[in-house]
C-alpha cells in the first residue's frame, strides 16, 4: 500500500487530498492518505460563523463560476443543493471617491461616461486605443502596468482600491501577470485594453452572449447555505479519519525515495507528500533539503487583516444596499479597504430586517490598523460607516477576525520564482506542491490546483511500482 501524507489543512490540502484518492483509485493504486493540519479545525482561512442569526465569514465570501472546478467539486460531492447564487443586484459594485459612493460601470469602456474619472482622466483612457502595445510576456507591477496603458487617475481611482479588495496589496509592487493575467493576456492578444474588450465583445456577440466585456475576472458569484466554509467542512467530513486535526508538521527527514513526516505528536511515512501550507511553513520544512526553495518560499510576504462584520437595523442605514460593497482608493484617506454589503449579495446571511456588513482592514495598505485594540478598532469601523454609509447609530453585532498572515502577496517576477521552487522541489523527489501562495489565491485557484495533483500525484506512485 502507498501511502500519501498532505501537510495543510486549508482548501488547498482537502481538495487535493479528496482528488488524489479519487485518481489513484482510478489507476487501481491501493492507497492511504493522510492530511494533517496543525489547527483544530480544518479549512484554514475559510471560516463561516452564525451568531445571533448572523452568518459572518472571516475569509472569502464564495467563488465565481468563470472557471468550473469549483462547481465541479460541488456537485462530484453531491451537495449542489447547498449552492447559493448572489444577487443579481451584487453586480452593482460602488467606489468611495470624493467623499461619496459612485457606481462602478461593468466595463472600461462605459468609464468614459461615467462620473468615476474626470474629463482628463477618461480622455486618458480612452488614448490606450492608440498607444503602442507593451513587450508581450513582460512582467510589470500592477501600478506600472496601469499608468502605461490607462493612466495615473485610473490607477488612483480603479486599480487601487481593486488591488486592496482582492489582495489586500500594493500595485506599486504587484506583479500583473501573477495577479491579473487576463488583463496582461489582452494587452499580448489584442495590442491594448480598449481594442481587446472590443473585439471581446464582438467575438461574444458572434456566440450569442450579449452585454459588455470586461477585464475583470467576470461570472457569477456563488457560496452555500451556511457560507463559504461549508466546502472544506463538508470535504473533512467525507475524508473522516484521514484528517488529523491539531498536529503540526514539524520535519520531513529523507527516506529511501519518500519521506518521513515528523509532527509534535508522532510521524508518519509517506512515498509521496503534498505541500499544502502557506510558504513560510513549507519553508521551514525544506530548509534542511532545499537552501533556494526555502529561500523563495520564506521570502513571499504575507499581509495583516481584520475582517469586522457588523449588524444594523435595515432602517439605520440611509445608503440603500442593492449591491455588493464598495471599495475606496488609498487617496480617500478612509481607515477601510471597503465593505461587503453581505445580506444584500446572498439570502440568509442576517435576520429578517437586518443587515450585515463586513469591512475590511489593513493589507499593505496599513497593516497597523489590523492589530488594533478591539475597542480602537470597533470605534474606527463605527466611524468608517457613518462617513461611508451615513450609519451613525451602534451596531447591533459585532464579529471579528484577525489574520496576522492573511493573504500571500505576488510581487513582480512571482511565477518565475515559482519555477525555481518547482525545480527544487522535483529534484528532491517525492514532493508536490499545493497552497495558495503560488497559483492563485481565490478558491477556484485552490481547487483547480487540487485537479492537477490528484492526477500528478497517482502518477508518480504508479510510476515507482504503486499497485
Amino acid at each position: 500500500m502507498k501511502k500519501v501524507v498532505v501537510i495543510g489543512g486549508g482548501l488547498s490540502g482537502l481538495s487535493a487530498a479528496r482528488a488524489v484518492k479519487a485518481a489513484a483509485e482510478k489507476k487501481g493504486v491501493e492507497l492511504e492518505v493522510t492530511l494533517l493540519e496543525k489547527d483544530d479545525l480544518p479549512g484554514g482561512k475559510i471560516r463561516s460563523v452564525r451568531e445571533a442569526g448572523y452568518l459572518c465569514e472571516s475569509g472569502p465570501n464564495g467563488f465565481l463560476d468563470n472557471k468550473p472546478s469549483t462547481m465541479a467539486l460541488t456537485r462530484e460531492m453531491g451537495i449542489e443543493g447547498l449552492l447559493y447564487k448572489s444577487d443579481d443586484n451584487a453586480r452593482k459594485r460602488f467606489i468611495f471617491t470624493g467623499g461619496k459612493l459612485e457606481q462602478l460601470p461593468e466595463d472600461p469602456i462605459s468609464f468614459i461616461m461615467s462620473e468615476v474619472l474626470s474629463i482628463r482622466g477618461k480622455l486618458r483612457l480612452a488614448a490606450d486605443f492608440f498607444l503602442p502595445q507593451g513587450e508581450p510576456g513582460k512582467d510589470e507591477t500592477v501600478a506600472e502596468f496601469v499608468r502605461r496603458r490607462i493612466g495615473e487617475e485610473a490607477l488612483d481611482k480603479l486599480i487601487d482600491p481593486m488591488s486592496a479588495g482582492i489582495y489586500a496589496g500594493d500595485p506599486a509592487v504587484m506583479s500583473i501577470i501573477a495577479c491579473f493575467p487576463k488583463v496582461k493576456m489582452i494587452e499580448d492578444q489584442f495590442g491594448g485594453l480598449l481594442k481587446g474588450m472590443l473585439a471581446m465583445q464582438k467575438m461574444a456577440k458572434a456566440r450569442g452572449q450579449q452585454g459588455p466585456q470586461s477585464a475583470g475576472p467576470g461570472g457569477t458569484l456563488w457560496s452555500y447555505d451556511e457560507g463559504a466554509g461549508v466546502l472544506p467542512m463538508l470535504l473533512a467530513k467525507e475524508l473522516g479519519e484521514s484528517v488529523k486535526t491539531g498536529v503540526e508538521a514539524t520535519a520531513l527527514e529523507r527516506k529511501g525515495s519518500g519521506w518521513t513526516v515528523l509532527t509534535d505528536g508522532g510521524e508518519y511515512e509517506a512515498d509521496e507528500v503534498v505541500l499544502a501550507t502557506p510558504a513560510y511553513a513549507a519553508s521551514k520544512l525544506l530548509a534542511p533539503h532545499s537552501e533556494e526553495a526555502s529561500r523563495l518560499m520564506g521570502n513571499i510576504p504575507y499581509v495583516k487583516m481584520a475582517v469586522v462584520c457588523l449588524g444594523y437595523d435595515n432602517g439605520d442605514i440611509p445608503h440603500p444596499l442593492d449591491g455588493f460593497g464598495f471599495l475606496i482608493p488609498k487617496k480617500e484617506g478612509r481607515k477601510i479597504l471597503g465593505s461587503l454589503w453581505s445580506s444584500s449579495i446572498f439570502p440568509n446571511r442576517a435576520p429578517e430586517g437586518k443587515a450585515l456588513f463586513t469591512l475590511m482592514m489593513g493589507g499593505a495598505r496599513s497593516p497597523e490598523l489590523a492589530t488594533l485594540p478591539e475597542d480602537e478598532l470597533l470605534a474606527t469601523c463605527r466611524a468608517e460607516m457613518a462617513a461611508t454609509l451615513g450609519a451613525t447609530k451602534e451596531p447591533e453585532f459585532v464579529k471579528v477576525a484577525r489574520w496576522d498572515k492573511a493573504i500571500p502577496q505576488y510581487l513582480v517576477g512571482h511565477l518565475d520564482r515559482v519555477k525555481v521552487i518547482e525545480r527544487e522541489i522535483a529534484a528532491l523527489g517525492g514532493l508536490t506542491l499545493g497552497g495558495n501562495a503560488y497559483y492563485g489565491i481565490g478558491i477556484n485557484d485552490c481547487t483547480t490546483r487540487a485537479e492537477l495533483i490528484g492526477p500528478m500525484v497517482a502518477d508518480k506512485l504508479t510510476n515507482t511500482g504503486g499497485a
